[in-house]
């Protein structure tokens, strides 16, 4: 019984605080932004390391990559990732469509910065992952509209970690022990 109470008490909390989408002050879409000091790297040396993690990010690299401008310190892509919807009875159908978006990594010496928008339900028209959180719209389903923000916060969450932490690191370097 305790741990039934345990149980709800840890579902009503997780579920308490509400999970956002960064929303761009200037377009009202969602984006996520960020950039950093790099200290004692180059430009092309960081827009080296902006092309390996992409190669080490996505299963398809050369399908992302749309934009390849080292000259410019230059990156833009375009993918996409796959929503699941939870349905009666707890049943998980992996196919409520996907989000599509652009990503932007921008280098100079010294910095760097990434701009990830277009971020987008893919519908007939356009749909821009912020509306999930309009209650007002016709056949909003919270539950699910939930579900689809939650999944597209932990999506953009690890994807910028990822990427922030190799920008820092970069890859590790191979030891050579002969």
């Amino acid at each position: 019984m305790r741990l039934l109470q345990l149980l709800c008490f840890c579902l009503i909390a997780s579920n308490s605080y509400a999970q956002e989408i960064p929303i761009s002050d200037d377009s009202g879409k969602a984006e996520y932004k960020n950039g950093a000091a790099i200290a004692g790297l180059t430009k092309q040396k960081l827009y080296d390391r902006g092309v390996a993690w992409i190669n080490k990010y996505y299963v398809n690299p050369n399908g992302v990559m749309k934009t390849q401008d080292a000259e410019g310190g230059k990156i833009v892509g375009r993918a996409r990732y796959k929503l699941s919807r939870v349905e009666d009875k707890g049943r998980v159908n992996p196919n409520a469509g996907y989000v599509s978006y652009q990503i932007t990594l921008q280098f100079k010496d010294g910095k760097y910065r990434y701009v990830i928008d277009g971020i987008r339900w893919e519908k007939p028209s356009y749909y821009d992952v912020s509306q999930w959180a309009d209650t007002t719209q016709n056949n909003y389903s919270k539950p699910e509209y939930t579900s689809y923000i939650e999944q597209t916060i932990k999506y953009f969450d690890a994807l910028t970690e990822s990427l922030e932490s190799y920008m820092k690191i970069g890859e590790a370097e191979k030891q050579d022990d002969w």
